[in-house]
């Protein structure tokens, strides 16, 4: 992923796509989940996250289809 320029919260929407576009080029998977706490480390994805252990934080979640593929990601203030 292309690091990104800046922490501050909440992220762009050009900083969640490039989340999006790095998470479905690392995953083979058709529908990829992907996880991000962007205070902590925007740059580390956690794939498939499990719903029941996310933070109890503010999230940004969107939802974007790219060739047949979907990719969700979740963009968590911080862990």
């Amino acid at each position: 992923m292309a690091a990104v320029k800046t922490q501050k919260w909440p992220p762009t929407e050009d900083d969640i796509k490039t989340i999006a576009s790095s998470a479905l080029n690392k995953s083979q998977d058709k529908d990829v989940s992907v996880l991000v706490y962007w205070l902590n480390d925007p740059n580390l994805m956690i794939f498939d996250p499990i719903h029941s252990c996310l933070a109890k934080t503010a999230y940004i979640v969107k939802k974007y289809e790219h060739n047949e593929r979907s990719v969700l990601v979740r963009v968590g203030k911080e862990d």
